[in-house]
């Protein structure tokens, strides 16, 4: 059975904007890294920060290649990318929770490939994205222990 093309865009659109949020909360956490394990955290957010572009672009690329660049409007995009930063910013640890949230995303993007003419394809982007997301999720949860 295959998805509605619709659910995939709006499970891409919203991976998408999980990913931006991701970037804005690691960027921002390694600002705000202090303390004894100063250095450690700097650089840990760093790694995510910057990881965070490449996906970033890539998702903005499959979104184009199958429905249009038109799909990746700025002001929508942040809207979104706000939804997902309200479900972070009350979290006890930000970044693993964002880091979750970006699994998530991509398991709604999984679920919504179905028989879609484009579906290995969008598989090959997302499970980069979601070993990424795990990773992330592994190192955070070490670090919070």
């Amino acid at each position: 059975m295959r998805a509605a093309p619709d659910a995939l865009l709006v499970s891409l659109l919203d991976l998408w904007a999980t990913l931006r949020t991701a970037h804005h909360v690691y960027w921002t956490l390694h600002w705000q890294a202090k303390g004894a394990p100063f250095y450690g955290d700097h650089r840990l957010y760093q790694r995510l920060y910057e990881a965070r572009v490449k996906e970033i672009d890539r998702m903005a690329e499959t979104i184009a290649a199958i429905y249009g660049s038109d799909k990746l409007g700025a002001v929508a995009a942040w809207d979104a990318a706000q939804r997902v930063l309200a479900n972070v910013s009350t979290a006890p640890n930000p970044g693993l929770r964002v880091a979750e949230l970006t699994l998530h995303a991509a398991n709604r993007v999984n679920a919504a490939i179905g028989s879609h003419p484009y579906g290995i394809a969008v598989n090959n982007v997302i499970a980069g994205i979601a070993d990424a997301a795990l990773e992330s999720v592994y190192l955070l949860q070490q670090r919070s222990r």
